[in-house]
């Protein structure tokens, strides 16, 4: 029986970014992009993951660096010129007003284990949302407090360092396959990913598809 729980936040706990990113699109487009806004999405996850595994140690960056850098990436890539300041803006305030997940809500509540939060995400942005909905949380661990960030399994050592836990005390649970997941495992930590958007499942990947089903794998006798 494991001993506690530590969830992704951004997808996990709360809303994904996928409706900011269409806005993002049609300003690309706007401003003269010739690309699709998948192409577009593509082109925002593609250049901040990259960004995310090089900030670490001495080249550590905040997200909030990281989204103007992202931002200027995908401006050569398009060819066109945008106000990354202001989606700079817009992408900060996501962070501070997505809305929860009902059956994330319903797991905190429900979940007999102590959970933990410990997210890609500047720390002033997390500590924030989980004071805003008064989420039944212990503690949580960020990016920035680890400098790195995930899929490296130094910020998931580290994390549990802070919690007073061991890998072997716990499930990660997030609904990244290579940050939430892979990330968790490499670090030696069971995971199960949460995989919302119903995406093809690799072979032997421990998935569920919402927190409903999360909660009795968790409590299953030898998981």
């Amino acid at each position: 029986m494991k001993r506690a729980v530590v969830l992704d936040f951004y997808g996990t706990v709360v809303h994904e970014a996928y409706a900011l990113l269409d806005e993002i699109a049609a300003v690309f487009q706007k401003n003269g992009a010739a690309c699709s806004v998948q192409e577009i999405h593509r082109l925002w996850w593609q250049s901040f993951a990259g960004l995310c595994d090089e900030a670490h140690g001495s080249n550590f960056r905040n997200q909030k660096m990281l989204y103007s850098a992202a931002f200027e990436n995908m401006e050569r890539q398009t060819g066109v010129s945008v106000d990354k300041n202001c989606l700079v803006k817009s992408v900060i305030e996501f962070s501070l007003t997505s809305e929860p997940f009902e059956d994330a809500l319903w797991f905190l509540q429900n979940c007999p284990l102590p959970c933990f939060i410990l997210s890609n995400i500047d720390t002033n942005e997390l500590c924030t949302m989980i004071n805003k909905y008064a989420l039944k949380v212990e503690d949580f661990y960020t990016s920035e407090e680890a400098k790195e960030y995930k899929p490296r399994k130094g910020i998931f050592e580290k994390g549990l360092k802070k919690f007073g836990l061991k890998a072997a005390d716990v499930v990660y649970v997030g609904d990244s396959l290579r940050n939430d997941y892979f990330g968790a495992r490499d670090a030696g930590i069971d995971s199960i990913w949460l995989n919302r958007l119903n995406a093809e499942i690799p072979n032997g990947v421990v998935t569920c598809n919402d927190f409903h089903s999360v909660l009795p794998l968790i409590l299953r006798q030898g998981f």
